[in-house]
C-alpha cells in the first residue's frame, strides 16, 4: 500500500494509481486534515497565476534545479536530496507549484497518444540517411509519448496532405464497420440540423399578435417566475343592493428590459461575491495590502520598560519609546516597534473612542523556558471595518478591547492580524475578552544545514482565548470560526502549511500573561529588568547602555543574571543585515570570556534563537564566527560550521538520536570553548527535556576550564558513561557538575 507522502499525493490527484493503491491512499487522505489541506493547497497553487519560477538561493541549493525535479518525479533522487526538496515545496508555494505541474503536465503527455502528420513524420525521418533512419517508415497514429506500442490493425495510413487538418479525428476511410460510417453520417446530420435551426432563430420574426383585450387595458408577457393573481372569493348567492363591487387585481405590468438589467446585475453580483470569496486564478487576494501611510498611531501605556522603533530607512538604529508624558512619543505606522526580551507592555492603538490594547510580551528563559523572547510588531493604519491591523514579526502579544473611561458604549473591536503569509482577523465582543497570538521560529532537529542557509527555520503560529469567546476568521483560508471559545486555539506552522481546528491549550503555564513565579531570582529579574530601563535616560542610546553591561565588573552584585538578560537584549537588538552582524560580535566574545558559564550559555541560547530569525542569519552569523578565529590552526571555518550545526536543531531534547548524542560526547572535548559550550547547551536540553534550556536549571557543569584539567576529564568520563541511559531513559536522568576552582567560576 502507498505511503502518504507529497509524490504519492500528486499521482493520487492526477490518478496515476492503480484501483487498489488510490482507494488506500484515498482513505488516509480522509483521515489526515493536513493531508486534506495539502490537497487543496497543490490545487489551489496550480491555478495561481503570477507564480515565479524557483531560483537558486545559493550553489548549494538544488531544489530550484529542473534536473533534480526530474529526478524526483522518476523516483530515482538520493534520500537527502528528496527531503530537502519536500521540505522546501511544503514550506514555498512557488516549488510546490512547480512540482505538482510538471507532474500533472508529464501525466497528460505520458498517457495521452500523439497524432503526427504522415508529411511531418516523413520530414523528421528524412534528415536521417539509411540505416539511422528509414525513410519510408509510416507513423504510427496512436503511438503515446511513452513509448507504448499499439496493436498492428491500428497503424497509420498512407500519407494524407489534409492530416494535421483532422484534430485527432478518424477519416471517414478509416471507419473499420459500416456502423461507424453510418455513425459519422448522423453526427454530420446532427451538425446541419443545429446549424439549420441557429439560422432560423437568428432570422428577424414577425412578433405574435398580442390576444384580444378589453380597450384600455395594458398588456405584457409576465415573467416566468411571476404568477397569476388570484381573483378574492366573492360572497355565495346573488349579490345585495348596497354591497361593494369586487373589483379584479390587474396583474403587474413587467418592463423587459428592466428584467433584463435585473438579471444581468444579478449575475453580476454572482460574480463579484465569487471573486471576494475565491481568488482563484488571476483574481485578487482577498485580503488588500496594509495602507504604508506613516501616521500617529498609538501610544505606549508601560512606565520603566525598554519599548524601542526602528526607522525602516536606517537598519540597526533603534530609539526607545517613553510613555506619553515623559517626552511625548507616539507609535507610527508602518515602524517596527519591539519589546525587548523580559520587558512586558502595553501599547494603545486607535482612536480614543475604539482603542485596542495590545499587549508586547517580551520574555527569558529564566522567566518562562519557552521559545519567545522579544516582542516585534508593525502597526497599520486599519482599514474600514477594522479598529486595529498590524504584523507580527515574531514573539507573542496579547489583544484586548479598551472602553474609554466614562464611556457606556460597546467595547467590539476587531483587529487583523497577519503573521508570515497568515492573516488572522480576530473579534473582540466586549473588554472581558483576552487573545493570545504567537509566532516563534525554530530549526527542526535533522534539518538541512549549509554554510549558505540550508533547510529555512519552520514557523510555528497560534491563536488562543484566554479569557471571553472572540470571534475568529482566516480570509485566505475561507475559515471562519464565529465562537472561539475560552481556553482554545487553533495553530499553524509553514511545515505543512494547514491551519488546524479549535482544540484544547495544553500548557496553560505557557499562555498566561503573567505567570507566578516563585523563588528570590524572579524579584531579582524584575529588578535588573528595570534599573537596566532606568539607565536609557536619551532616547537613542538604548544600544550603548545594553552593550555597556554586557561584561559587569567581578564585584558587581548579580554579575552573570545582568549579563545573561543584556544578552538577550543585545541580540534582540541585532536585524537580520550585516550592521546586525556587527552586534553579534559582542556576544561572540562573551563565549571565550572569563564571564560565568551561565552567561556563555545565554550566548548560545541567545544565538540559537537570533539564526532561526531568518533563513539568511547563517550565514551571517558565520561570517561573525570566521573573523573572530575560534578555531585553531587556520581552523576558523570548520569551527564555525561545528557550532552552527550545534545551534540549528542538533538533537531532539524529548526524542535524542542516540547517534547525535554520542556525537555530543565527542564535540565536548572539541578544542574551540565556543563548540564546547554549545555542545553542552544541547546536553542540557536533553537532560532537562526543554527546547530551552534554563542555564540555572542546567545541572551539567561548566566547559569553561581547561581540556587538560582533572575535573573536566572526570566529567567526560562520567557524561560518556550516561549516554547508554539517556538513550534509554524515561526520566531525566541528572549528570555529574564538578565543583568550581578558586577564583573561576562565579557559579
Amino acid at each position: 500500500m502507498p505511503r502518504l507522502t507529497l509524490r504519492t499525493l500528486l499521482a493520487y490527484i492526477d490518478d496515476t494509481l492503480n484501483p487498489t493503491e488510490t482507494r488506500s491512499l484515498g482513505r488516509k487522505v480522509a483521515a489526515s486534515d493536513e493531508a486534506r489541506e495539502l490537497v487543496e493547497r497543490i490545487k489551489r497553487v496550480t491555478r495561481r497565476r503570477g507564480l515565479k519560477t524557483p531560483v537558486p538561493t545559493d550553489a548549494d541549493d538544488e531544489t530550484a534545479d529542473p534536473n533534480t525535479v526530474a529526478e524526483y518525479l522518476d523516483n530515482t533522487l538520493d534520500s537527502d536530496t528528496l527531503k530537502q526538496l519536500e521540505e522546501t515545496c511544503l514550506a514555498s508555494d512557488v516549488h510546490l507549484a512547480e512540482v505538482a505541474a510538471c507532474h500533472q503536465i508529464l501525466t497528460l503527455v505520458l498517457t495521452e497518444p500523439v497524432r503526427v502528420p504522415p508529411r511531418a513524420h516523413r520530414r523528421m525521418y528524412g534528415l536521417q540517411s539509411a540505416p539511422a533512419a528509414t525513410a519510408g517508415r509510416r507513423p504510427n497514429k496512436k503511438l503515446p509519448v511513452g513509448g507504448v506500442r499499439t496493436p498492428e490493425r491500428d497503424r497509420g495510413e498512407h500519407d494524407d496532405a489534409d492530416a494535421a487538418l483532422l484534430l485527432g479525428m478518424k477519416r471517414y476511410s478509416a471507419a473499420t464497420t459500416w456502423a461507424a460510417r453510418f455513425a459519422l453520417f448522423g453526427i454530420a446530420a446532427a451538425m446541419l440540423t443545429f446549424l439549420a435551426v441557429g439560422v432560423y432563430m437568428a432570422l428577424p420574426h414577425q412578433p405574435p399578435k398580442p390576444p384580444e383585450t378589453t380597450p384600455g387595458y395594458s398588456f405584457a408577457q409576465l415573467t416566468p417566475e411571476e404568477t397569476l393573481p388570484v381573483k378574492p372569493k366573492t360572497p355565495e348567492g346573488p349579490a345585495k343592493p348596497g354591497d361593494p363591487i369586487p373589483i379584479e387585481p390587474k396583474p403587474k405590468v413587467v418592463d423587459v428590459s428592466e428584467a433584463l438589467a435585473l438579471a444581468a446585475g444579478g449575475v453580476a453580483g454572482e460574480v463579484a461575491a465569487t471573486k471576494s470569496n475565491d481568488p482563484g486564478p488571476g483574481l485578487a487576494d482577498p485580503v488588500p495590502a496594509p495602507d504604508t501611510a506613516v501616521r500617529e498611531i498609538g501610544r505606549v501605556e508601560t512606565s520603566r520598560v525598554i519599548v524601542v522603533t526602528q526607522d525602516p530607512a536606517k537598519p540597526g538604529s533603534w530609539s526607545r519609546l517613553r510613555v506619553k508624558g515623559d517626552g511625548d512619543e507616539t507609535v507610527v505606522s508602518n515602524s517596527p516597534v519591539m519589546a525587548l526580551p523580559g520587558y512586558k507592555a502595553n501599547v494603545l492603538i486607535g482612536a480614543r473612542d475604539k482603542q485596542v490594547q495590545v499587549y508586547l510580551w517580551g520574555n527569558v528563559p529564566e522567566q518562562l523556558p519557552y521559545r519567545v523572547f522579544e516582542s516585534r510588531v508593525t502597526f497599520h493604519a486599519p482599514a474600514a471595518g477594522f479598529d486595529a491591523d498590524l504584523t507580527l514579526l515574531g514573539g507573542r502579544i496579547y489583544l484586548k478591547s479598551k472602553k474609554p473611561e466614562g464611556d457606556k458604549n460597546s467595547a467590539s473591536r476587531k483587529v487583523r492580524v497577519r503573521a508570515a503569509n497568515e492573516v488572522w482577523d480576530i473579534s473582540l465582543p466586549d473588554e472581558k475578552t483576552d487573545v493570545l497570538v504567537e509566532l516563534i521560529s525554530w530549526f527542526e532537529p535533522g534539518t538541512t544545514y549549509a554554510r549558505t542557509g540550508g533547510t529555512p527555520p519552520k514557523l510555528e503560529g497560534r491563536v488562543a482565548v484566554l479569557n471571553g469567546a472572540a470571534g475568529f476568521a482566516a480570509p485566505r483560508r475561507f475559515k471562519t470560526i464565529d465562537k472561539f471559545a475560552v481556553n482554545t486555539q487553533v495553530v499553524w506552522n509553514s511545515g505543512s502549511g494547514a491551519l488546524a481546528d479549535p482544540q484544547a491549550i495544553t500548557n496553560m503555564q505557557e499562555a498566561t500573561p503573567n505567570p507566578t513565579f516563585d523563588g528570590n531570582e524572579q524579584r531579582i529579574i524584575s529588578r535588573l529588568l528595570t534599573e537596566t530601563a532606568d539607565r536609557v535616560t536619551e532616547r537613542n542610546v538604548v544600544r550603548q547602555v545594553i552593550e555597556s553591561r554586557l561584561d559587569p565588573p567581578p564585584t558587581a552584585p548579580d554579575r552573570d543574571l545582568i549579563a545573561r538578560l543584556t544578552v538577550y537584549s543585545q541580540a534582540a537588538l541585532a536585524d537580520s543585515s550585516p550592521a546586525g552582524g556587527e552586534m553579534l560580535k559582542t556576544l561572540v566574545d562573551v563565549l571565550k570570556s572569563e564571564l560565568p558559564w551561565f552567561a556563555r550559555q545565554s550566548v548560545v541560547t541567545a544565538l540559537t534563537a537570533w539564526v532561526a530569525r531568518d533563513r539568511g542569519n547563517t550565514a551571517i552569523l558565520r561570517a561573525v564566527l570566521v573573523s573572530k578565529e575560534l578555531g585553531e590552526d587556520k581552523d576558523d571555518e570548520d569551527t564555525a560550521d561545528r557550532f552552527l550545526r550545534l545551534i540549528r536543531g542538533f538533537v531532539s531534547p524529548t526524542k535524542p538520536d542516540p547517534e547525535r548524542l554520542d556525537e555530543l560526547g565527542k564535540l565536548l572535548a572539541d578544542k574551540s570553548i565556543p563548540v564546547r559550550e554549545a555542545a553542552l547547551w544541547s546536553i542540557a536540553a536533553v537532560d532537562l527535556e526543554v527546547w530551552i534550556p534554563p542555564p540555572a536549571l542546567a545541572n551539567v557543569g561548566a566547559v569553561g576550564a581547561a581540556i587538560n584539567s582533572e575535573d573536566y576529564k572526570k566529567f567526560l568520563a562520567n557524561w560518556r558513561g550516561k549516554i547508554e541511559m539517556l538513550k534509554k531513559r524515561t526520566t531525566p536522568v541528572p549528570l555529574p557538575r564538578p565543583a568550581p576552582k578558586e577564583g573561576k567560576e562565579g557559579k
